[in-house]
């Protein structure tokens, strides 16, 4: 796992001392597409990096419909856990699943903290991982409150074309708040404007 970290650009700025000790505590696993890794109820005390393929956190609601509430692809390199992770102790209802064939590294999370507070500069790197999380929400949430149905699905495809290359639309109008036939229309409308503005 040393030579994979070493090349790992998230990774760039550890020593080589400090990539030794996350390899020795590090175990890859591939997550075949609608393979789950959490399941609800289930315990997950662990953190993970995303290094190929895409994921998706949902959960359902009191009418047993998914909720899309997050969809990290290999492009958004941190490290990873459960969002029930950072809540109080309580009825654990999230699943994290793979959308296509996933290649994922998981850490204890334990041993993870404990050298975070040894080594500098991995509790730099899992510093600057929660922070892009956290960066992540705060932009979902602000875009749910001044966005457009049609605003927010074109930020999406600018900023995410990978995941909209590679999930479900179904997933995707659910991230966004909106139904497929919803999306469907916006889509339509969006592609005969682009079409066109190439006349």
């Amino acid at each position: 796992m040393f030579k994979t970290f070493r090349r790992m650009d998230c990774f760039k700025e550890l020593s080589d001392e400090e990539i030794q000790v996350l390899a020795s505590i590090s175990t890859p696993k591939l997550l075949r597409k609608k393979e789950k890794l959490l399941e609800p109820g289930q315990p997950f005390n662990h953190l993970f990096i995303l290094t190929s393929g895409l994921l998706r956190f949902f959960f359902d609601d009191e009418n047993g419909v998914e909720i899309n509430t997050f969809l990290p692809s290999e492009k958004e390199v941190a490290f990873l856990e459960s969002p029930e992770s950072y809540s109080p102790e309580g009825a654990r209802k999230y699943t994290i699943q793979a959308v296509i064939d996933s290649q994922i590294i998981l850490f204890n999370k334990g041993e993870f903290e404990q050298i975070a507070f040894q080594h500098k500069g991995i509790y730099n790197l899992y510093l600057k991982s929660l922070k892009q999380i956290i960066g992540i929400l705060s932009a979902r949430t602000e875009q749910f409150c001044r966005s457009s149905p049609l605003s927010r699905y074109e930020e999406f495809l600018n900023n995410h074309p990978f995941v909209c290359q590679n999930a479900n639309r179904k997933y995707i109008a659910n991230f966004l708040g909106i139904t497929p036939n919803s999306l469907s229309r916006i889509t339509a409308r969006d592609n005969k404007k682009n079409n066109q503005g190439k006349k």
